[in-house]
């Protein structure tokens, strides 16, 4: 019996493509339940005792509205910022929302600067603006955090919008096995939902803000 390989060959690898492009989605649905929960060396529902450990030599703001603590901090070159906010006036080391952006030479607002930190990197790698690589420097390939990176590391966005030359892509969970671990610990603070947002303008990261919803605690009547 003649066996024709070539067609044997053909049929194999359409099999394997089919496999591949039919578990895409699955792949990017497990990759989507893993939240950003550091930046920096900072970490959601982080041990006080460590976050007091950086902190506790640094004076932080009041949020006008909800009365929770915030603390900002330039990075080294002074073009990005890095806001921290406290659980409550009572409970300032516990962060349940960390912020970073860039800022121009008109920002005026002044805050405390980490001159060893050149850029607020997350834990998966993103990165605000630009920073040198061999590659860029190379072959004069910018390096920076792009939409394609982040969905490729994170999965489908739960929303993804679009406006002139930015784009936002917003990820949201409703549990976070890391930090439901860590809730015992807390005295029993529900941490609620998870969200992650990415801003873009002109397909390059200005924006990153990683928060877990907690019920603002009451200020205490003097």
């Amino acid at each position: 019996m003649k066996i024709n390989y070539s067609k044997s060959v053909f049929l194999l690898s359409t099999f394997f493509l089919f496999m591949i492009v039919s578990n895409i989605p699955a792949i990017a649905q497990s990759t989507q339940k893993e939240p950003e929960l550091s930046i920096a060396g900072f970490r959601l529902g982080e041990d006080e005792e460590k976050t007091k450990a950086i902190l506790q030599s640094y004076s932080p703001r009041y949020d006008n509205e909800s009365g929770q603590p915030k603390y900002f901090f330039y990075n080294g070159y002074g073009n990005e910022v890095m806001s921290l906010t406290g659980y409550s006036k009572e409970r300032p080391f516990l962060i349940v929302s960390i912020e970073v952006f860039s800022v121009g030479e008109s920002y005026q607002k002044k805050h405390y600067q980490m001159k060893d930190k050149n850029s607020f990197m997350s834990e998966s790698g993103f990165f605000i603006g630009m920073r040198p690589s061999v590659t860029s420097l190379l072959f004069a390939i910018p390096n920076m955090t792009g939409p394609k990176e982040v969905i490729k590391k994170k999965g489908a966005p739960d929303a993804d919008e679009k406006e002139k030359k930015a784009r936002t892509l917003s990820y949201k969970l409703n549990e976070v096995e890391q930090l439901e671990n860590q809730e015992a610990k807390l005295n029993g603070i529900n941490f609620g939902s998870y969200t992650a947002e990415y801003r873009f303008v002109k397909n390059k990261l200005r924006r990153l803000t990683i928060a877990v919803n907690t019920n603002v605690p009451a200020t205490p009547t003097l």
